[in-house]
């Protein structure tokens, strides 16, 4: 690599870093290329109070017609190939609607602790951002 070369990636770096700098010193408000990141409060809010007050509560219902009708079947046809099958998939069934219902209670509680968690991780950014030594290094200085 000739010496020219190498000075010119030297400047590249130089600015690259100004840049970058500059860049974290603004506020991201204005003119910036990058969207801020958001959290959208009132619509977490609104699937929490779907999840609690329609969903969960419509899967239980659900669950449980599905189970009557299923089990009147299952002894309906006792002693015969449809009821043993019957049987299994209505095993079946439980085994998912269990599922379901976990996974909406995950949702319900992720949605939840969505706030807090984000608050968390600002402060954490804050707090490392706050620890970086805003002097200037004189060995990096060219």
């Amino acid at each position: 690599m000739a010496w020219d070369e190498w000075e010119h990636l030297k400047a590249d770096a130089a600015a690259r870093r100004q840049q970058d700098r500059m860049e974290l010193n603004g506020t991201g408000s204005g003119g910036g290329s990058r969207p801020d990141l958001k959290t959208n409060d009132s619509g977490k809010k609104a699937a929490v109070k779907a999840l609690r007050e329609d969903v969960r509560p419509g899967a239980d219902k659900a669950g449980s017609h599905a189970e009557e009708s299923s089990g009147a079947a299952v002894r309906e046809f006792s002693g015969w190939d449809t009821g043993s099958g019957l049987k299994e998939a209505h095993e079946e069934w439980e085994l998912q609607v269990k599922a379901l219902k976990g996974r909406l209670a995950a949702d319900e509680t992720a949605l939840e602790n969505t706030k807090r968690d984000f608050q968390h991780l600002d402060l954490g950014t804050r707090s490392r951002i706050a620890q970086i030594d805003t002097g200037l290094d004189p060995r990096r200085e060219s």
